[in-house]
């Protein structure tokens, strides 16, 4: 996975679970993140960016939750 769509799917996890009095600072550094990566793909809709974000957000999520679990594992 390359560090730029890892930071876009760390920006949307921190959107998605932050606290609400972090919202509009999460918000505004994920749509930041988005707007650097549809600068970085001139001929790729935001759409189309988001869409393949999405499916790729599934995998990235079941990652984080596998390694907490790793994590916690070893601590018993």
């Amino acid at each position: 996975m390359s560090p730029e769509l890892e930071r876009l799917l760390e920006a949307y996890h921190e959107k998605r679970t932050c606290p609400p009095g972090e919202k509009t600072q999460r918000a505004a550094s994920f749509e930041r993140l988005l707007s650097e990566a549809c600068a970085l793909k001139p001929g790729v809709s935001r759409d189309e960016i988001l869409n393949a974000l999405a499916r790729r957000y599934a995998e990235f999520r079941q990652q984080r939750l596998k390694a907490q679990r790793d994590r916690l594992s070893r601590l018993r």
